[in-house]
């Protein structure tokens, strides 16, 4: 079976690469005549052999299905119905682990969207409308389209089990919805948006995070982060100083402060405090983290402003923001920073320079209270398209002064594939955590 509408024309296609997961097999090609790559997947045949099998038993696992959520009296979260299906497929009904996946995708008509969050090289998914196909983001091949479109009865169902993840209430007056999958299999953000704020029937964008991170050694490898950048960056994290990271969308910034969160000493108390969980569970131990969910209004009692002032009576050493995207975001944070709590956390925008005119004139907020954040080191970073296939790159590491004016210590911007040298000498952060005493480059 496979898991399209229509199949790939084969003459107008040629073969590029191939590879299996679970109980897939995708095939990567490339269209002879737009040089568009395509992606395609389907089952593994003997799975194919089971899934009839399958049939037997399908209405039978729904009704049980149904009966577990009447007991509990709530609704099951996808990571609890894939342990569910597991043990109940393969303990009473003989189902093989790989048949698992695709089981549970059917009974939630998430079949063919379901393929592809199980998927690992995939990065992003998109959806334009209902009546386009969808087209993701490869690790390794780029921008692919597919010849995948869903049906309304697929995306109704995949958008409920959204909302009902993220206790969001879909509608005319709440038109969108950010929210997350965060499962043994996947991990994902995922933001859908619907009229009257859409023009279309229909949009989402599935953001895909690794069960994996990468570490600062592999940024280092694909050419994202220089090795001096890597150095000083480490340095900077297990000597707790605040760090902000700044690009436009897509620029690599969760990926970074990820893998720069890792070098914080293990007996240093982090705390998280995130909207929609996007950084990963540190594997060193000592972190709390909050999960407050999307307010388009901000109504919730639990609001981030509210979160981060409350970090005072939560004894950390650390904190890990997410994303900043409000004025009381902002303002929170240097009232946090102001009392010597130090932060990491992204921002999306152009440069610390604009960020700072940004604070200053459009949020009003005194430079006396941005001054207090000092030592406080911005990471740029940014990207670029070669062919289909996108680069992601930190092109400027920037640092506060105790005056409150941005000095650079690294520029990549005219030549991104050089080892930037970190200016050393003419750094007052380093030069404030050698006055401490503290273990610096």
């Amino acid at each position: 079976m496979v898991l399209v509408d229509l199949v790939i024309n084969q003459k107008s296609s040629m073969l590029i690469d191939s590879y299996e997961f679970w109980c897939y097999k995708a095939s990567i090609k490339k269209n002879k005549i737009t040089s568009k790559i395509e992606y395609q997947v389907v089952y593994d045949e003997k799975v194919m052999r089971e899934l009839k099998r399958f049939n037997l038993y399908e209405q039978e696992l729904k009704d049980t299905i149904k009966e577990l959520i009447v007991d509990k009296q709530d609704f099951i979260t996808l990571d609890e119905l894939l342990s569910f299906v597991s043990d109940l497929g393969g303990k009473t009904l003989g189902f093989s682990e790989h048949l698992i996946i695709p089981v549970l995708f059917r009974i939630l008509n998430m079949e063919r969207i379901g393929s592809l969050l199980v998927d690992n090289q995939i990065d992003e998914i998109y959806l334009d409308s209902s009546k386009s196909y969808l087209y993701i983001d490869h690790a390794q091949y780029g921008r692919c389209s597919s010849q995948i479109r869903l049906s309304k009865k697929e995306i109704d169902s995949f958008i409920h089990r959204v909302a009902l993840e993220n206790d969001f209430n879909l509608n005319r007056e709440n038109p969108t919805m950010k929210g997350d999958f965060v499962t043994k299999l996947f991990h994902t953000r995922i933001t859908v948006d619907i009229p009257p704020l859409l023009i279309d029937d229909i949009h989402l964008d599935i953001r895909k995070f690794r069960h994996h991170n990468f570490h600062l050694k592999d940024l280092i490898d694909i050419g994202s982060i220089t090795k001096s950048q890597g150095i000083f960056l480490s340095s900077i994290m297990s000597n707790l100083v605040s760090l902000s990271i700044i690009g436009p969308p897509n620029s690599g910034k969760t990926t970074l402060q990820n893998a720069l969160l890792e070098f914080i000493p293990s007996h240093f108390r982090v705390l998280s405090v995130e909207d929609v969980l996007e950084t990963s569970s540190l594997r060193r131990g000592n972190q709390v983290r909050f999960r407050l969910g999307y307010d388009p209004h901000e109504s919730n009692i639990y609001t981030k402003a509210m979160e981060i002032q409350k970090l005072l009576h939560r004894s950390p050493d650390y904190v890990n923001l997410g994303e900043l995207s409000t004025k009381d975001n902002f303002i929170a944070l240097l009232n946090v920073l102001s009392v010597g709590i130090p932060s990491i956390q992204t921002i999306h925008g152009k440069d610390p320079n604009y960020l700072l005119l940004r604070l200053q004139d459009i949020y009003k907020i005194p430079i006396s209270l941005i001054k207090t954040s000092f030592p406080h080191v911005f990471v740029e970073m940014d990207t670029v398209w070669r062919e289909n296939i996108r680069k992601r790159f930190i092109i400027r590491i920037a640092e506060l002064t105790p005056e409150g004016d941005i000095l650079t210590i690294s520029d990549r911007q005219k030549d991104r594939f050089i080892d930037s040298q970190i200016n050393t000498h003419s750094s007052f952060t380093i030069n404030y955590l050698e006055t401490r005493n503290l273990d610096m480059i």
